[in-house]
């Protein structure tokens, strides 16, 4: 039924707005209609007898409104009635008598039951249409939202075994291992309560990453902390990976760098760079000044940060550049504009 409603103008035109040439054929069509139907009328004029005025009208009216659509439908009502009137109940003369006028107005409610019949069901139509379009949408929606679930979860997993397997190797005790995982832990919480509360199809800015991965330190929004560069804005893996990079830098910073003393300070900058390929990258330098002389780690050896860092943005095609003036330590972490994608599997 529905197959052969979709092939009719009037619920064809419910989807698509039909062609000028194809609403101009409906009129044509409509008018063939009611030429057929006056034709007919006045053929067996002579042998009906008095009081069907409208026999062979009613029939084209609905047929012209069901097919062709409501306009049309009108049009052959009002052309209909107009001739009947004229050529059958008062032939040649236009009649206002009260038996005229009520045979008209009898005419005018039968036409506008079926033609508002007609309307109704197409309006049923649309709404039909609408309706599984949105059922529709909505399970594709589910579909990607499972997909991206499944794709984080696995994400995450990852993560977390990586930061096990790098907070055994580093940590020197029980209660060091069980201080450092419950810390990244942490870390990696609020990174993905961040991405949590963020509406389908927004991204985090990179600024909101920074503020809640170094919320812990106290320093934002303080003397201690300065941070620059335009918006950019991330989203999926790549927010849990800058959280857990930051929260690292920081709490280095808060161990052995800049933030172990009162008068340190960190500043943070980033900005979008083009390479000799055209590519774009996001370069991010972490300095640190005002603390303890740096010591650079023995050729080799790694911390938990330095080596998730090199790890990580590797595995999304970026940089890491780590280096220990004596001012204090600053890294610079280069990854590819078109890595921070929501939409792209990040590493």
């Amino acid at each position: 039924m529905r197959a052969f409603l979709q092939r009719l103008p009037a619920f064809a035109s419910v989807q698509d707005r039909l062609s000028p040439s194809k609403l101009v054929a409906t009129y044509v069509a409509s008018l063939m209609v009611f030429a057929v139907a006056l034709a007919i009328r006045a053929w067996f004029d002579s042998v009906l007898p008095a009081g069907f005025p409208f026999l062979t009208f009613f029939p084209a009216v609905i047929i012209c409104g069901f097919v062709f659509g409501l306009r049309q439908g009108i049009l052959v009502a009002a052309l209909s009635g107009l001739s009947a009137w004229y050529f059958f109940i008062s032939p040649g003369r236009f009649d206002f008598s009260i038996g005229t006028l009520l045979a008209m107005s009898l005419y005018l409610f039968v036409v506008t039951t079926a033609l508002g019949l007609t309307y109704l069901l197409t309006s049923a139509y649309r709404h039909e249409i609408t309706a599984r379009e949105e059922i529709q949408r909505l399970a594709e929606q589910q579909e990607v939202m499972a997909q991206e679930l499944d794709h984080r979860l696995k994400n995450i997993f990852a993560t977390i075994n990586a930061i096990i397997s790098l907070s055994l190797k580093n940590a020197s005790s029980a209660d060091e291992l069980a201080a450092r995982l419950r810390d990244r832990l942490t870390a990696l919480g609020r990174s993905n309560l961040l991405l949590r509360g963020l509406r389908q199809g927004e991204d985090a800015s990179l600024q909101a990453v920074i503020d809640q991965a170094l919320e812990p330190f106290a320093i934002v929004g303080t003397s201690r902390f300065s941070s620059s560069g335009p918006r950019v804005p991330i989203g999926g893996q790549t927010v849990v990976v800058l959280s857990l990079i930051l929260h690292e830098l920081g709490t280095n910073a808060a161990k052995y760098g800049a933030l172990s003393v009162s008068h340190g300070q960190v500043s943070l900058d980033w900005h979008i760079d083009t390479d000799t390929s055209a590519h774009q990258n996001l370069v991010l330098r972490w300095r640190e000044t005002g603390g303890p002389p740096p010591l650079a780690p023995p050729p080799g050896s790694g911390g938990f940060g330095s080596t998730l860092m090199k790890r990580v943005i590797a595995g999304v095609r970026g940089q890491t550049e780590i280096t220990y003036p004596a001012s204090g330590a600053e890294v610079t972490l280069t990854l590819p504009v078109d890595m921070l994608n929501p939409m792209v599997k990040q590493v």
